[in-house]
């Protein structure tokens, strides 16, 4: 598949991803010193290549949660066996409840009696509104019958939304899972008493991670990433394709996970502090073999091969003008040729701008190339 210049700079741009700090061509000056007859050449080659990167990782649950029960009471049974895969909806902690029941019933109570109130207040003000109307009470008493009404029918919603706080706080006294996934050990055991905000204590019971899926979280620095979205958009725009990568794991020990990668998002923040932003591939994880916390290597390569230019990256000059590569004509004469580069291959570079196979370019004795000098060209061997 033959690219537009555009998407192989940008693939070059996102394999980055793996190779940042690494250095690029040694830039080297004609130091005028007098050409040889004979220069060392080699063809440009077009080649079908898939570039690849790697790049450490680390790796992260989607989800992570700790159980903190809201409630001051004692536990009286946990459901809970560290490492253990719980599901969403699980039981896992239960706590004492009487007071909670207690309160309940009183919260009941005081509805009960809130209503009884408010049922006297409305009779009270529909015998002053008659009592008004044969002018036997005044209109001040009527008024004041009806605030009476109003305060007791407040005192009702007060009353049920206290019944609707015991009941939340009785549930509470059981804590279920939130989701799947792994549980750790717990922090506490059967008859220890928990105390929201006790700095004396731990602040939860225990946590869980979700495992399946899962990222792979690496670090990437800031000027990647704008690069990254200043090549990406214009592409997009265009309606041109971006050649999808094909991402893996390499696991401590060489082991390749099994399952594929998507890439994710980027994090919502940058690091001030290391220069960097997250960038996260998703993986299925169905077995639970990629953990929190893990450290791994990232490979990643382009699924559909990319045809390009190649150029051996010892033939390529680097100055205030750019990248440049010495080109030997039919006739024998030297030329400068400004190129641009795109993709590592190995020991060459991909170039997508600047080269056409068979054009032969200089390789040993850069420092003695100038414009216009006539060599005899032999080719490379190396």
């Amino acid at each position: 598949m033959r690219l537009d210049p555009k998407i192989i700079i940008f693939i070059a741009t996102f394999l980055a991803f793996g190779a940042i700090g690494s250095p690029g061509a040694t830039a080297q000056q004609a130091d005028g010193t007098a050409p040889g007859p004979v220069a060392l050449v080699q063809a440009v080659k077009i080649d079908s290549i898939r570039p690849s990167f790697t790049h450490p990782a680390r790796i992260e649950a989607i989800n992570t949660a700790s159980l903190r029960p809201t409630l001051r009471a004692q536990i009286t049974a946990l459901h809970i066996t560290a490492g253990d895969i719980v599901e969403k909806g699980d039981l896992l902690v239960e706590m004492d409840d009487t007071d909670y029941r207690i309160a309940l019933a009183q919260a009941e109570a005081n509805l009960k009696q809130a209503e009884a109130t408010a049922l006297k207040a409305d009779l009270d003000l529909d015998r002053a509104e008659q009592l008004a109307a044969k002018n036997t009470v005044s209109a001040r008493e009527v008024e004041y019958a009806r605030a009476q009404s109003d305060v007791a029918h407040a005192q009702v919603d007060i009353a049920k939304a206290h019944i609707d706080q015991a009941k939340a706080d009785l549930l509470d006294a059981k804590v279920y899972a939130p989701f799947d996934g792994r549980i750790s050990a717990p922090e506490y055991a059967v008859g220890d008493l928990f105390a929201p905000g006790d700095p004396t204590q731990p602040g939860f019971i225990a946590t869980i991670v979700s495992l399946d899926p899962i990222y792979a979280t690496g670090l990437v620095d800031q000027a990647f990433y704008f690069s990254f979205l200043a090549r990406r958009l214009p592409i997009e725009a265009s309606g041109a394709e971006i050649p999808p990568l094909e991402l893996e794991i390499i696991l401590p020990g060489g082991a390749v996970y099994e399952h594929r990668g998507t890439f994710e998002n980027w994090d919502n923040t940058a690091a001030a502090s290391t220069g960097t932003i997250a960038g996260r591939v998703l993986f299925q994880n169905p077995d639970g073999v990629l953990l929190p916390g893990q450290n791994v290597t990232l490979r990643g390569q382009v699924i559909q091969p990319v045809e390009a230019p190649l150029v051996p990256q010892r033939a390529v000059s680097l100055d205030q003008q750019g990248h440049y590569v010495w080109i030997v004509g039919a006739d024998g004469a030297v030329e400068r040729r400004n190129i641009v580069v795109g993709i590592r291959d190995g020991l060459n570079w991909t170039v997508s701008e600047g080269l056409e196979g068979g054009e032969q370019v200089v390789v040993e004795g850069l420092q003695k190339m100038r414009p216009g000098i006539v060599v005899t060209p032999q080719p490379f061997e190396g």
